[in-house]
């Protein structure tokens, strides 16, 4: 194929008039031509402007759609072949879809030019036939006869064993009605290891039954991974197949699985062979079953232990311990042992001892707080969970948090100034921040700190107001006249602290107003953030309304960025409860809700239908924003409890019956869901009340209580499974009886405070 007819038509596509990833689609015929141009450099720069525009990120746009035929073309002609097969598979795979015509556009666009691609998997470069073979998989079943016979034939022919084993896999994709016959010979004794694992995984994931003779097969090959290598699947095989069986329902086998893995690692270091890859394998595909199924822990955590009397293999048992929270007694004196040496490992045992919340932990670390940064890092977290508990305020604790802060505070002000991060890395920046945390999570029980506080408040001065909030009260002459002072001068973030916490200890707003005031006028985050602490004053903000409503004068169109959007319904919060007059607000509030179907406006949107609740009947002209946002897994929760609000008492708002919407809302609730989108919709459903709660949806709550599957995935790894159980115990709340609820089941469930004023302190980790 000459250049002329890989480029026929690319000029009369209107190509200004599609979009991508970055805006109109004009850059698109330029980066097709330098692809095939000669100059390798320039060639290289088109590729990765190819990726970022029309996949960015695995998302596809119009303009993706009219450039896969061209894209097909270059790699038929040899264009950057294997390059462009990948970007042409991630089209096909692509379910991000923006702005396009009609779902699956893309995909489709793939599908139809299949006839180019087919005879790239005889191509005379393995590579070319390995991405070939992905890229038509990537069609599955809709790659239709002509795909399959294709592929059946390079599976006949093919001898390099890792492309053999992904043509294998693609059949099974693009055949799956063929599944167990493809599978049986991919299982064959004369088969290379790559495609016996690829014949494991494909078969589990197209639903084969897992049987003892497939158990021993990964027996037999294990560690998996070393078979994969150079798959153009990206695998984690013996994860993989946990997954896979766990997500088709048959825990027992996944956990079986990943024991057994773990019983050979801890053989082959018994044995003193490199732990390393099973070990490795093993203990990765324990955390990902973790991650998902309750009941696991228990189950894996016996086979584990025996990992921590050897030091190479040590430390993956205690990130399990830690991460997981559960309670292994069998474990807790190897810990000690390990926390009372020296260096990481001594620092990692006892964090997880924090964590595990062990009778010894406080007494540790009272013992080592200087040298157990993790530990210290570990007992803050504590504070910013509810459950569990803060670790225990002990007398030998309290002591040694007092005098580790002074000597930070007083090394801090040593001549030179602060320390550096490249002297003591960001350890020497947070450990203020976890000290004072970890005495504001104490309360008053921490009040013997006063002092060392006071003493702090200077350097520190958000994570230290927080603190002096928590720990005393407005009689501590000391505590209030430097709270006073530091709101008096510095910056603004810490005037706002310590300005804060002035007003908790005394009641005495006079300085944040005089704070806020001047931050209104600042710049978006600013602005955002005075504004949000200006609608939790109430009518204490009075002297801001004229700030207030200016902000609300502002065009829409200076309303450009996501802070001053927030900032903008943050003042509408505040002007309602000052005035009570919602047509100042409903613009805004309406602007808000106009965002919903922008990509990622999500979140505005939500903020908006927060606000529109707080109105009630005064906001019934956003229900027509309202309603569409109901569709959306993201937003339902937030239309739900606006549209409930906008009109009270009746059963069907907006025309919607309760019952309706309280499917709609908990249909938002799936198993990989964040934290704070969970609880939202868990709330929302507490506001609908009883009367949206039919047998069927309460019995739907209850299993998202009771059920193994973990709900909350999204988020920081190794607080994802405490952020489960905390939502669990939410949701017990909402799926009690009523009359045990009234009788003393567990306290209602209250909506999450809206941020107002300085964010809690929290560590620089990244």
């Amino acid at each position: 194929m000459d250049l002329a007819s890989v480029f026929a038509g690319l000029d009369r596509v209107a190509w200004p008039e599609l979009r991508h990833a970055y805006g109109p689609a004009d850059d698109v015929p330029g980066m097709l031509r330098a692809l095939a141009a000669g100059d390798e450099e320039a060639a290289a720069e088109a590729e990765q402007g190819v990726w970022d525009s029309l996949v960015h990120q695995g998302t596809v746009y119009p303009a993706t759609v009219r450039a896969v035929p061209f894209l097909a073309r270059l790699a038929a002609a040899g264009v950057r072949t294997a390059d462009l097969l990948g970007v042409l598979g991630v089209i096909a795979d692509g379910a991000d879809e923006r702005a396009l015509d009609r779902p699956g556009a893309a995909h489709a666009a793939v599908v139809a030019q299949l006839p180019l691609l087919l005879p790239l998997l005889s191509d005379g470069a393995a590579e070319v036939r390995q991405c070939a073979a992905w890229t038509v998989a990537q069609c599955g079943p809709d790659a239709g006869p002509a795909a399959r016979t294709a592929l059946r034939r390079r599976w006949a022919a093919e001898t390099d064993p890792v492309v053999r084993a992904d043509v294998l896999t693609a059949c099974v994709l693009v055949d799956p009605d063929a599944a167990e016959q493809l599978c049986a010979a991919g299982l064959g004794p004369a088969e290379p290891a790559p495609v016996r694992v690829a014949a494991v995984l494909a078969g589990v994931e197209a639903g084969r039954p897992w049987d003892a003779a497939l158990a021993a097969t990964v027996a037999a090959l294990a560690p998996l991974e070393r078979h994969t290598e150079g798959s153009q699947w990206d695998r984690e095989p013996l994860r993989d197949l946990v997954v896979a069986l766990y997500e088709r329902g048959e825990a027992a086998a996944a956990t079986e699985v990943v024991v057994s893995a773990l019983d050979r690692g801890v053989a082959a270091v018994r044995a003193g062979a490199d732990p390393g890859p099973a070990v490795t394998e093993a203990t990765w595909a324990a955390e990902t079953l973790a991650l998902r199924s309750r009941s696991a822990p228990r189950r894996l955590l016996p086979a584990m232990l025996p990992l921590l009397d050897f030091p190479a293999t040590a430390g993956t048992v205690i990130t399990a311990l830690r991460d997981w929270s559960e309670p292994a007694p069998d474990a807790v004196p190897a810990l000690v042992r390990l926390a009372e040496g020296t260096g990481e490992p001594a620092d990692d045992a006892l964090a997880a001892l924090v964590s595990l919340g062990t009778p010894e932990a406080a007494d540790l670390l009272a013992r080592w707080l200087a040298d157990r940064p993790d530990a210290l890092r570990a007992a803050f977290q504590r504070t910013l969970r509810r459950p569990p508990a803060p670790l225990p305020c002990t007398p030998a604790l309290l002591d040694a948090v007092r005098a580790r802060l002074a000597a930070v505070t007083a090394g801090s002000l040593a001549p030179g100034g602060h320390r550096p991060l490249t002297a003591g890395g960001l350890v020497a920046v947070n450990e203020p921040v976890w000290l004072a945390g970890l005495l504001a999570g104490w309360g008053p029980a921490a009040r013997a700190a006063t002092p060392e506080l006071v003493a702090a408040l200077p350097r520190h001065p958000v994570a230290v107001s927080r603190a002096l909030a928590a720990v005393t009260d407005g009689t501590d002459a000391a505590a209030v006249a430097a709270l006073r002072a530091c709101a008096g001068a510095g910056s603004p973030t810490n005037r706002e602290a310590a300005a804060t916490a002035l007003h908790t200890l005394t009641g005495d707003a006079g300085p944040l107003i005089g704070v806020l005031e001047t931050g209104l006028g600042g710049p978006g985050d600013t602005r955002d953030r005075c504004a949000q602490a200006a609608a939790a004053l109430g009518e204490r903000a009075r002297p801001l309304l004229p700030r207030l409503l200016a902000l609300l004068a502002e065009p829409a169109a200076t309303r450009t960025g996501v802070p001053a959007i927030r900032a903008g319904l943050a003042a509408a919060t505040a002007v309602w409860h000052l005035t009570g007059e919602g047509e100042r607000v409903l613009p805004m509030i309406l602007e808000g809700l106009g965002r919903a179907a922008e990509p990622w406006g999500d979140q505005i949107a939500n903020l908006a239908a927060g606000a529109a609740a707080l109105l009630g009947p005064a906001a019934r002209p956003a229900v027509p924003h309202l309603l569409p946002m109901l569709g959306q897994a993201r937003t339902a929760a937030a239309a739900a409890r606006a549209l409930a609000a906008v009109h009270p008492g009746s059963d069907r708002p907006a025309g919607v019956p309760l019952t309706e919407l309280a499917d709609r809302v908990l249909a938002a609730v799936a198993p990989g869901a964040a934290r704070n989108p969970a609880r939202a919709a868990v709330e929302a459903l507490a506001a609908l009340g009883p009367a949206a709660l039919t047998p069927v949806l309460r019995e739907r709550i209850r299993l998202l209580a009771e059920g193994d599957r973990r709900v909350i995935g999204s988020g920081l790894q190794t607080q994802l499974i405490h952020e489960d159980e905390e939502f669990r115990a939410t949701v017990r709340r909402l799926s009690a009886d009523p009359a045990d609820r009234t009788a003393g089941g567990g306290a209602p469930i209250q909506p999450s405070p809206t941020r107002t004023g300085p964010t809690p302190p929290a560590a620089m980790d990244p």
